[in-house]
C-alpha cells in the first residue's frame, strides 16, 4: 500500500497495484459526511485518514441481454458486490494541548459488475478492491467530507 501526502494530510491505503489487462470491473466513487461522536473534541486539522476495503458479500444474478439508450452493454450476467470502506482517521483537538485524537468510519457501498456473456453459473467469483484515491477535508469543527475513488476487479477460479 502507497502513502501518500496531500495538503499536510497522510492518506494510507492507497493502492500502488492495479490489475493489467482486466476486463470484468468496476470503478466507482463514494463519498460522504462523517461527523465526530459528542465524546470526541473538535478538529483543529486532520493527521492521516487510513483507509481499507472490505468485500462483505457477492451474488451472481441473471439480468436482461442488450444495449442501452446511454451505451451500456447487458451480457445476461452481473455480480452484485455490497462491502464498506472502513477509515481511521486521526486529527489534532482544538484545546490548548492539540493532543491527537482518531475517528473511525464505515462507509458502506453496494454497487455490480457486469459478467462476460459466456459466464457459466456456479463458477467461482472472488472481488479483489484496489483504492485509487482519498480525499478528505474538514468541514466545520466537527465535520468531515470524505471522497473514496476505488476500482473492484471480479477474478475466476
Amino acid at each position: 500500500m502507497a502513502v501518500i501526502v496531500k495538503n499536510l494530510i497522510v492518506y494510507d491505503g492507497i493502492s500502488d497495484f492495479k490489475p493489467e489487462n482486466s476486463n470484468v470491473f468496476k470503478q466507482l466513487n463514494v463519498e460522504g459526511n462523517f461527523c465526530l461522536p459528542d465524546a470526541k473534541p473538535d478538529i483543529e486539522q486532520i493527521v492521516k485518514v487510513i483507509s481499507e476495503i472490505k468485500i462483505k458479500s457477492t451474488k451472481v444474478i441473471k439480468t436482461p441481454k442488450g444495449t442501452s439508450l446511454e451505451g451500456q452493454i447487458l451480457t445476461g450476467w452481473k455480480l452484485v458486490v455490497e462491502g464498506s470502506i472502513v477509515q481511521k482517521i486521526q486529527y489534532v483537538a482544538d484545546e490548548p494541548t492539540q493532543t491527537v485524537h482518531a475517528a473511525h468510519n464505515n462507509i458502506p457501498f453496494s454497487t455490480y459488475i457486469v459478467l462476460p456473456a459466456n459466464f457459466v453459473m456456479g463458477t467461482p467469483v472472488i472481488v479483489q478492491g484496489y483504492i485509487e484515491d482519498v480525499f478528505a477535508m474538514q468541514n466545520g469543527k466537527r465535520c468531515i467530507f470524505n471522497n473514496i475513488a476505488m476500482l473492484l476487479n471480479a477474478y475466476f477460479c
